[in-house]
This record gives structure tokens, sequence and C-alpha cells, in this order.
């Protein structure tokens, strides 16, 4: 499963087994950019057969396993634990994760705990900071209640809404009404919500394509790379989601940028009608839009 433009779930596609053995599933996986599975027993499988695919496991189930895991073990300081642990699956950077991960399994000495010990070990495959930079458009989870006889009636209603409903701009910045022309009403929520909040941060110029980006309120610091064609930003937010993220935008603003390359309005949030005809059109955006396209 994974979601669709307007950010509804929708199904892909399904199989039906008849054992789930590791060859069943050799046979059934075929190589998509990135997977997000709710078993690691998956994992051996996804290596051998699509070893260019970014592979991550559901945090959900995970962490549902949590109070089985280590409820008796910590008693009182079940919630503190859990409370360390989000905070350390919050950060952004890879650096910090390692560095902080140490520090909080001493303050709750569990060092020698095989279920810590696990968890640390498939920690590429669930720590969001190992995931960014692979398009997953924000999901984490394959947990999701929906019939699937509802899915067409839903996608149709979407599509139609989108067309008639009227959503507000809340600034006169050409970038919002750029992005109310060609975003979905869920992906536009969304950008405007990242664009509101760009205003808030401060920019420093290294060079002609260099810049560090700061909150007004923090002391972490972003780097972000504009050449008036091509963006990119260390936190790696828009790989992941697909939207363009607050640091990003913010220098946009600080460039007087009035128009934002259409490589970066992804396919699958765009409303129907700004998708492209045909191929013609979609060699236009260049080879880093073909990169990213699912």
């Amino acid at each position: 499963m994974g979601i669709d433009n307007h950010g509804r779930t929708i199904l892909f596609g399904c199989a039906l087994l008849c054992n789930e053995k590791r060859k069943t599933f050799e046979w059934l996986f075929k190589s998509p950019k990135t997977i997000l599975t709710d078993q690691d027993w998956m994992k051996q499988a996804i290596e051998t057969e699509m070893p260019y695919t970014k592979h991550a496991f559901c945090i959900w189930l995970i962490a549902g396993k949590f109070s089985s895991w280590f409820t008796s073990v910590l008693k009182s300081e079940y919630s503190s634990w859990c409370s360390e642990l989000y905070n350390l699956y919050k950060l952004e950077s890879v650096e910090e994760v390692e560095q902080q991960w140490p520090l909080v399994i001493a303050k709750f000495n569990l060092k020698e705990n095989k279920h810590v010990t696990s968890l640390y070990q498939i920690k590429t495959f669930w720590f969001p900071s190992y995931l960014h930079g692979f398009f997953f458009g924000g999901m984490t989870t394959t947990t999701v209640d929906f019939a699937i006889e509802d899915v067409g009636q839903k996608q149709m209603h979407d599509s139609v809404l989108a067309k008639y409903q009227k959503l507000h701009l809340k600034s006169l910045s050409p970038l919002e009404k750029q992005g109310y022309q060609v975003l979905t009403p869920y992906a536009f929520k969304k950008f405007q919500y990242q664009l509101s909040l760009a205003i808030q941060y401060s920019a420093c110029k290294e060079n002609d394509t260099s810049f560090i980006v700061k909150h007004y309120k923090a002391s972490r610091w972003h780097k972000v790379v504009w050449d008036g064609k091509m963006a990119e930003c260390t936190c790696k937010n828009f790989e992941f989601v697909g939207i363009l993220v607050r640091h990003l935008l913010s220098i946009l603003l600080y460039t007087s940028c009035f128009e934002i390359p259409f490589s970066y309005w992804l396919s699958r949030w765009r409303r129907e009608e700004a998708q492209f005809n045909n191929v013609s059109q979609l060699r236009q955006e260049g080879t880093w839009i073909l990169h990213h396209l699912l």
C-alpha cells in the first residue's frame, strides 16, 4: 500500500502466497525504489531481490512491542524511557543519533538488554535520520484501517473535490499562489505550512550557491545549496516527503526567487490537470525528476 496525491491510503498491489518462505518472497518482490514493511523476516528476501531498494520497517509495529519488552524491566521508569527514545527518534542527523544513543541506554542501564541491542542493529530501517534522502511520501507505518472496496470511491471523490474545493491563500507570495495552482489540497496545505515557517529562519550566505539557515529561537542550523535551478538541504526532508521544506523555502525567499522550478512539484502531489500529458513534457523536467518520481 502507499498514498496517492491526496494523501489517502491506496492499494498499489496485493498477492496471495501459499507460504511465507524466503523463496516465495524473492519471487514476489520486484524492485521499487523504496519499500515499507511490517515484518523484519522479509529483510533477507528484499536484500537479495531488490539490492537497490531502500527498505524501512513500520515504526508502529516496532513501538507496539515496547510494553512487553520493557515494562517489567524498567517499571516506573518505562514512561521516561519511551519519552527519551522518542526524542532520539526525532533527531535529524545520523551523527546525533550515534552520539545520543549510548547516553540514553546507559541512563536506563539497558546496555545488555537483548531488545535494545536488536533495535540498534536495525536502526537504519526505522530511524528517520537514516531514511531521509529516500522518498517514502512521509510514510512511517503500514498500519492503516481502511476497506479495500472503498479505495476507488475515495480516489474518485478526492479527484472531484480537488477541482472544486476552495483553499485560502494566507499571503500574497507568488510561491504560495504557484503551489495553490499545482498541488492537490492535501499537498498544498503541507506546502503552505512549510512556507509559513520559512519566515522564521535567517540566512547567511557562504558563497554563490551555499547558505546557512538558522531558526530565530534555536542554535541548530542547516546548510542549503541553491544555484537558481537545483536545491538541496542537509535535513533531506524534501527527498523523504516530496514537498519543499521550510529551510529550502527560506532561501528561495532570501534570494528573491518568485517561481519554483517545476521539478520540485513532484507528480505524486500534483493535481490531475497539472500532470504531464506526454513523455516529451516529462523529459523537460530533466534527469533529476526522473530519478525521484515513483
